[in-house]
């Protein structure tokens, strides 16, 4: 609750507000400096923004430990109640941290030949890393990742087949594995075609959470490293880019969609077969049919990947076929951002200098991409853009001249 929200509790006793979130503790614990925060608001100032010193102190903490202070807690808990009238929530008892011991056990059970056990393991191992990053690190410490996806890769035969329980037991793991941090020997061991290949038949097959899990993983792997991403790329196969682009289509998982455009992006630019395979696969028509609609920062994903694409002939000769292809392209110049705009001319250009029909010359002084390069000139943007916009007005000028819309072009 924000202490600012209600006038009529303008006695809140400041030390019940963390002084990370300013906000009531909910799980007040003390750090080794003596100070007390909430438990979640420490954690993420420690794990996810990587800090070690003590927020208010400033001291470099000599370790993460963080004790339970159960005497404040029961205080601000009693604070609460006696002020439930005003509409203050009550705070539940915070749970006790997960122990290593526990962790281990279920980890072991999820590895059983009973699939009921290893379902059930697993939605209790999935409910303790959705408490708190504190589980989820203990998890990890434990051997959960290798353990995670070896489930993953034990059940892909019976799950290919048709067995709801391990396609269950495969989500349930894919619902655990995406939340815990990635060490090397993680990223090492997803990259495998063996790992892979049951990834890739849940993003074209699995429930909808499961698909933005899988997506989710993917994308963390693909910005794990140099040497992962090389493997990741090598990997990649037709079901895993069909699964990824039919994630682009589905409304339900937009940050899904988003991750998936990621690794795409990923994926393709260094790799000519992958490019050819999303072709084949469709992404040019999907993304060209998405573009219209698309917000900004989507909008300029799309626009990348399809610069991508365009690298290779195959995709060259799609975006032209397309019938709204160059309409759709060029609506976003000028239209949604800076960036949206220089990779809508850098596709023009791919597409001017090495695919030069008639038919895409017309067209493009039909949907005002040409009239759009004249006044790019104009305009203050990058030096790259401008540099491309000339080319392809110098280069074609003399077909477009004669068009009422085009200006002079010298």
């Amino acid at each position: 609750m924000d202490p600012k929200e209600n006038a009529e509790l303008n006695e809140i006793p400041s030390y019940f507000i963390c002084p990370i979130s300013m906000q009531i503790m909910r799980d007040p614990i003390t750090v080794c400096t003596g100070m007390t925060y909430d438990r979640e608001s420490m954690e993420k100032w420690v794990y996810s923004c990587g800090k070690n010193t003590c927020p208010v102190t400033m001291q470099v903490m000599s370790n993460y430990d963080m004790t339970p202070n159960h005497t404040l807690c029961r205080l601000i808990q009693g604070w609460c109640l006696a002020n439930s009238s005003k509409g203050v929530q009550q705070i539940p008892t915070p749970r006790p941290p997960v122990d290593s011991n526990q962790i281990k056990k279920l980890l072991q059970d999820s590895e059983s030949c009973f699939p009921f056990q290893v379902i059930n393991s697993l939605k209790k191992l999935r409910s303790l890393a959705d408490e708190s990053e504190e589980n989820r690190r203990c998890i990890a410490a434990s051997g959960g990742d290798s353990a995670l996806i070896y489930v993953i890769e034990m059940n892909t035969v019976e799950m290919e087949s048709g067995s709801y329980q391990c396609a269950m037991a495969c989500e349930e793991a894919l619902g655990i594995l995406h939340k815990l941090p990635m060490s090397d020997k993680t990223a090492e061991m997803l990259s495998r075609s063996k790992t892979l290949n049951p990834i890739s038949w849940i993003l074209k097959k699995g429930s909808c959470n499961a698909r933005a899990h899988s997506a989710m993983l993917l994308k963390t792997l693909s910005s794990s490293g140099q040497k992962r991403l090389q493997q990741l790329v090598a990997n990649a196969n037709g079901d895993l880019i069909e699964g990824l682009l039919q994630l682009l289509t589905e409304e339900a998982c937009p940050h899904a969609a988003t991750s998936s455009l990621e690794i795409l992006m990923a994926i393709c630019s260094p790799s000519r077969k992958n490019r050819v395979t999303a072709i084949e696969a469709g992404a040019i028509y999907i993304l060209i049919e998405l573009l219209p609609e698309s917000q900004r920062t989507t909008c300029e994903k799309m626009l990348c990947l399809l610069d991508i694409l365009c690298e290779c002939a195959e995709g060259r000769a799609t975006t032209i076929d397309h019938a709204m292809g160059i309409a759709s392209i060029s609506k976003k110049i000028f239209r949604v951002s800076p960036a949206a705009t220089e990779k809508a001319v850098r596709i023009l250009w791919s597409l001017c200098k090495f695919s030069p029909i008639p038919g895409l010359l017309k067209e493009m002084v039909q949907m005002g991409a040409v009239y759009k390069l004249c006044v790019l000139q104009q305009l203050e943007c990058t030096s790259k853009t401008k540099q491309k916009a000339r080319e392809m007005l110098r280069a074609h000028g003399e077909y477009w001249i004669n068009s009422p819309c085009v200006p002079r072009i010298r």
